[in-house]
């Protein structure tokens, strides 16, 4: 029987991207959308995943990171008190549905591939983190310095920051996993 596979282009559709607005209230918003979703749903389910396959110090890092992601969130909504819940972005509930969709038929992956689907989960993570602090998140800080709104500014880049550390932390995981360096406890 052949093995069926989780490929890192089907878990890169669980990235949600925040989106850019003309007007920066609206771009805060998707922004906080975004990290909280990274923190309640996408990250706890890879290390959902991670500790289902035996890697409970992997797990560990992707619920440290989600903690993370929920602080990014606090601190911009600090500047935008009245953000409340934001609106469900149309990206996120695509990230969503395209987890669950997943999550439909990743546990009997993992027991049938652990170590695929964990490594898929650190290079995806690794490319999420990379793309927010690259590209995403540069754009709303430089956006918020060019219209007078150093505040918000300075809270991008703190989190631009904080995403290029959780990359860096996802590469060395990686590193360590490929190396063999990451034992599995089963």
């Amino acid at each position: 029987m052949a093995m069926p596979e989780i490929t890192e282009e089907m878990i890169f559709e669980c990235f949600a991207a925040a989106q850019q607005s003309t007007a920066g209230s609206a771009t805060a918003e998707s922004f906080v959308d975004v990290e909280e979703y990274e923190n309640q749903i996408m990250y706890p389910e890879f290390a959902r995943w991670a500790e289902k396959a035996g890697y409970p110090q992997l797990a560990t890092l992707f619920r440290k990171v989600a903690g993370e992601e929920k602080l990014h969130a606090v601190w911009l909504r600090e500047l935008y008190a009245d953000i409340g819940v934001p609106s469900r972005g149309e990206d996120t509930q695509r990230a969503i549905d395209a987890l669950t969709t997943i999550r439909a038929n990743c546990d009997a992956l993992i027991d049938m591939n652990p170590d695929g689907v964990v490594e898929k989960a650190l290079r995806v993570a690794i490319s999420v983190e990379e793309r927010e602090y690259q590209d995403i998140y540069p754009r709303f800080r430089d956006q918020a310095r060019a219209e007078g709104r150093d505040a918000e500014a300075a809270v991008y880049q703190r989190v631009v920051d904080s995403e290029a550390q959780h990359a860096d932390w996802f590469r060395a995981a990686l590193a360590e996993f490929e190396a063999g360096r990451v034992a599995a406890v089963h």
